[in-house]
């Protein structure tokens, strides 16, 4: 099974800061372990403008094929708007030579992109005789990371309902969703009822999943110290995570039991917190920054307005610091119902204030939580719960597939061989034709055919690079 991820990479200068392209190397990585013969191919911006390596996105092995291209509007000082757009001619005619033109195919798109699916759809569909083939192709998986629905968009100088209707149509008329989170999926039946019948938003959501962000626990150390010194505020600084009510916290915890404050974040600090002089500020912070404060910080909040399964701050949680949390519908994706720790806007004071002279009941309540978490987003859980989903894809396709007579020269070209290549089987049938022809030069018999004839007769992809190479199994996969 051969398989296309296009994330958005919404840290363009830092591919492997943005979570969208962390979860999907996870789910990957979980694929490539239980199935041997998957085959990825990733769309990315070139490694040296999006700084990342080979390994970073697991392209440093063999069943992974890196696809660089400079992405739309790549060069323009405001490129960070259009990290959801696609796809360029540089995008579609890299797919073309890595896939295509190696005599290969994908069986599932997954596609994270906002805009432009339209414009890959046919792109891919112009490399496959779809009209002739039994069933479709491949099938593109809208991969919505976060919905762009009101609340989230009223701070966004370039998004209006606009945006919301043309992603919300996109998604409802792909041949599959993935939810990143469940309060997207809610999102989606709420708002997409208002534009479209209720018959074809339930339609759309029957078949989709929650393919979860998944968090390697087993990474971070759960170690909790007899009483709080820091309070470790990380990751950006944007609008929606109130850093204002952060620092009020913070400076309440200093003022009333004398913790301190750590700040590590990616991007600058302003000076307005930085020079409080009970804060310890460090800008433009390395992994290694942030590891090190994991490990030195003693309680983390989390005031934002929305997030879609945030990440930082249960890395937070999951090394030992204890974990206030704004009360906001979309922490219950992960935080469970009734959690103590979890609080209005404008009584995270006094949470924390608590939770610093009930230390003891804080951290057994943060152990509940970082258990809770690991259920939900387990990679494992993740990972499997994906590849459920392609599989089932491709097998309802080999059920629907009839053999008939066409298929009869591929048998015959076959020829009990154990191993062949896609393009060999194509040529050797033209032996068995009346015409002297491949089944494949005929309108009426589709590449995609002899794909799924192969897979009929017990022949599976064995996920090489390059032109596929088939196996017979007495199973496909």
């Amino acid at each position: 099974m051969r398989v296309l991820i296009v994330p958005e990479v919404y840290r363009p200068e830092d591919a492997s800061s943005s979570g969208t392209l962390n979860d999907a190397v996870s789910w990957v990585e979980q694929w490539l372990r239980r199935d041997e013969t998957m085959h990825v191919y990733w769309l990315l911006p070139p490694r040296e403008r999006a700084n990342y390596d080979e390994g970073d996105v697991l392209a440093d092995r063999e069943r992974v094929t890196l696809v660089e291209a400079e992405p739309f509007m790549a060069d323009n000082p405001r490129g960070s708007m259009f990290t959801e757009n696609g796809y360029t001619e540089d995008q579609l005619t890299a797919l073309e030579a890595a896939v295509h033109e190696q005599g290969a195919y994908v069986d599932v798109v997954v596609d994270q992109l906002r805009t432009g699916r339209f414009t890959l759809k046919k792109w891919l569909l112009d490399h496959t005789d779809h009209w002739a083939a039994q069933v479709r192709p491949f099938d593109v998986v809208a991969n919505v990371h976060d919905l762009q629905v009101p609340f989230k968009y009223r701070y966004c100088r370039y998004r209006d309902a606009y945006q919301m209707r043309m992603e919300l149509c996109g998604t409802a008329f792909a041949d599959g969703i993935w939810f990143t989170a469940g309060i997207d999926a809610a999102a989606f039946r709420e708002h997409a009822s208002e534009y479209l019948r209720r018959d074809v938003v339930e339609s759309a959501l029957d078949g989709a999943i929650e393919s979860g962000s998944p968090v390697e626990f087993d990474r971070f150390e759960e170690r909790y110290g007899d009483e709080p010194e820091w309070l470790h505020v990380a990751g950006s600084l944007w609008s929606k995570k109130h850093a204002d009510e952060v620092l009020a916290v913070a400076e309440t915890l200093y003022r009333e039991f004398g913790v301190r404050t750590l700040m590590t974040s990616m991007e600058s600090i302003p000076d307005e917190y930085r020079r409080r002089e009970w804060v310890d500020a460090h800008s433009e912070a390395s992994r290694e920054t942030y590891e090190w404060a994991l490990e030195k910080g003693d309680i983390a909040v989390c005031a934002s307005e929305y997030e879609t399964m945030a990440r930082t701050p249960f890395e937070q949680a999951a090394s030992g610091q204890v974990l206030l949390l704004r009360d906001e519908p979309w922490i219950y994706d992960c935080v469970p119902e009734g959690h103590p720790l979890v609080a209005d806007a404008d009584a995270l004071e006094s949470l924390a204030a608590r939770a610093v002279e009930d230390w003891d009941e804080a951290i057994a309540a943060n152990r509940g939580l970082v258990e809770h978490a690991k259920e939900i987003r387990s990679p494992e859980r993740c990972g499997r719960r994906t590849l459920r989903d392609l599989r089932s894809r491709v097998e309802s396709k080999v059920e629907r597939y009839a053999l008939g007579g066409p298929d009869a020269a591929v048998e015959l070209a076959l020829e009990d061989e154990p191993t062949v290549e896609l393009d060999d089987v194509a040529e050797r049938t033209a032996e068995f034709t009346e015409d002297g022809r491949p089944v494949t030069a005929r309108e009426s018999y589709a590449r995609t055919d002899l794909l799924y004839a192969l897979r009929s007769l017990g022949y599976e992809d064995r996920g090489n690079p390059g032109t596929p190479t088939f196996r017979r199994t007495g199973r496909w996969t």
